[in-house]
């Protein structure tokens, strides 16, 4: 090993700190590159199964309730990810409009292993930058991940083992104590509403408002089952391209029969005929051409994936880089594959999903969240936070869920599951989009009657589609949550 790489080694276990010198209280101090927010430290144990063992610090970000507010307490964001970093996300931007900041002092946190909280470090980037569509690139590929993952816990040291979201959620729990709060008042978005959830698992008596918005779905327990319900939502969406594309003369393909042409591209993928439009030199098999697609589908942008798929049989190239096979960098990895048991063993199972997919999604065939399989390749024995049904307490007052119906990255099923698992009410979005607080007023007002009076919407609450957009009806989506829908 080079110096170099061994002072990487060193370098994250300067954050440790010794057990007698962990934090109790939180001293908020002006952040130095932004003084108007607040930043601080909190000690917590780098193995909560050692809670009197060594230390590490979590990054910390504030920002208070207005002067003189009647308030409720702290209500705590939770990103999106896996990986987000939501001390960074909340020092950005405001994230809550006025009324939120009317009762609340708001706080955020970068989890463990993120951020400027003991970030996990790695050599090189380790992108899947194919799907394997050959026995030896499968070999290759998890020669190359083992390598990756020695490399990452070599160079982070013992935080790299525990980045998980039991974890996490134990870290939350510090946060609310040393903030002296009662209850945990939590907002979570997209993956963070895995951590919304544990929480009320774990401290079901410490819950206060809970808002899950684009729920995860942690009772998927299997490769299969998340890659198709991944997978379905964009056929649906797809769905509503094609008939789009035969009602509007102006579509390019209009008056086609798009479903065959589209085959007509992915068996030329097959046979390594297809060549990428953005670049004459590269083939793109069929994964990479169903990967191709997804940027236009998930954003519903029509004419645009319409003139995509027309360039492919003319030869015309297109003003657009393709999108590399994916995906996210540490620290997501090593949380993600301690979460679920996305899995795959072999070759042979990787060519059975993904022909079997093609059949429930024969015009999408695949996602960019389906590459987390191959993210998991090599990955050492089995999750450590292994998935299972939400079971809460009763103890655990209501709590809030919206979702989409066409949430391009936390399908609906997703939110579906999660409320009958829970017995919890869910606010549905009947278009589409992914984090709703952003996205739709209705859910937004449904999210601020609960954070701020409390009240709980009846089952089966649906908020309609805005053919026009209301004034102020979207916010800009915090950093974590738009680098998870891409």
């Amino acid at each position: 090993m080079s110096a170099a790489a061994a002072a990487l080694v060193v370098g994250p276990l300067l954050t440790v700190v010794p057990a007698a010198q962990a934090s109790t209280t939180i001293d908020w101090k002006p952040c130095t590159d932004k003084p108007e927010v607040e930043c601080a430290k909190l000690a917590v144990p780098v193995d909560w199964g050692k809670p009197d063992g060594d230390k590490i610090e979590l990054s910390l970000v504030r920002r208070k309730a207005v002067e003189g507010a009647d308030k409720l307490g702290t209500l705590m964001y939770g990103p999106g990810g896996p990986g987000g970093a939501g001390a960074a996300d909340l020092k950005s931007r405001a994230i809550f409009t006025d009324p939120i900041y009317q009762r609340y002092d708001v706080v955020s946190y970068d989890s463990r292993g993120i951020g400027g909280s003991s970030p996990i470090i790695c050599e090189t980037d380790n992108q899947i930058r194919s799907w394997p569509s050959t026995a030896e690139q499968f070999a290759k590929q998890l020669e190359q991940n083992k390598a990756y993952i020695e490399d990452c816990r070599q160079r982070t040291g013992p935080i790299f083992d525990h980045v998980d979201t039991i974890s996490d959620v134990k870290d939350m729990d510090a946060i609310r104590a040393a903030l002296g709060e009662k209850k945990l008042n939590y907002y979570g978005v997209s993956y963070g509403t895995l951590r919304g959830q544990q929480y009320a698992e774990i401290f079901p008596d410490r819950v206060g408002r809970l808002v899950l918005d684009s729920t995860m779905d942690h009772s998927i327990d299997n490769t299969w089952d998340f890659m198709r319900t991944e997978t379905y939502l964009r056929e649906e969406m797809f769905g509503f391209f094609i008939e789009w594309c035969k009602k509007e003369t102006t579509c390019s393909l209009h008056g086609r029969d798009v479903p065959a042409l589209v085959k007509q591209l992915y068996d030329k993928a097959a046979n390594g005929e297809l060549t990428d439009p953005s670049d004459p030199a590269r083939k793109l098999n069929p994964v990479d051409f169903a990967l191709s697609l997804e940027r236009w589908v998930v954003n519903e942008r029509w004419a645009e994936l319409a003139d995509y798929i027309k360039s492919f049989e003319q030869g015309a190239p297109m003003n657009v880089t393709a999108a590399p096979l994916a995906l996210r960098n540490e620290p997501s990895r090593p949380i993600w594959c301690n979460d679920w048991n996305i899995r795959i063993n072999s070759f042979g199972e990787l060519s059975r999903l993904t022909d079997k997919l093609a059949k429930v999604a024969p015009n999408v065939r695949f996602t960019n969240y389906n590459t987390w399989a191959v993210v998991c390749l090599g990955w050492p024995g089995k999750p450590t936070n292994p998935p299972h049904k939400l079971k809460l307490s009763k103890k655990v007052p209501p709590i809030l869920i919206t979702n989409s119906r066409y949430d391009p990255a936390t399908v609906y099923p997703w939110a579906l599951a999660v409320a009958k698992q829970s017995k919890m009410p869910l606010v549905t979005y009947d278009g589409g989009g992914h984090g709703m607080y952003f996205r739709d007023t209705c859910s937004r007002d449904h999210i601020h009657n609960y954070l701020l009076k409390g009240d709980v919407p009846p089952p089966n609450t649906h908020c309609p589609v805005q053919t026009q957009p209301a004034v102020n009806s979207t916010l800009p989506l915090p950093p974590s949550v738009a680098d998870f829908i891409g």
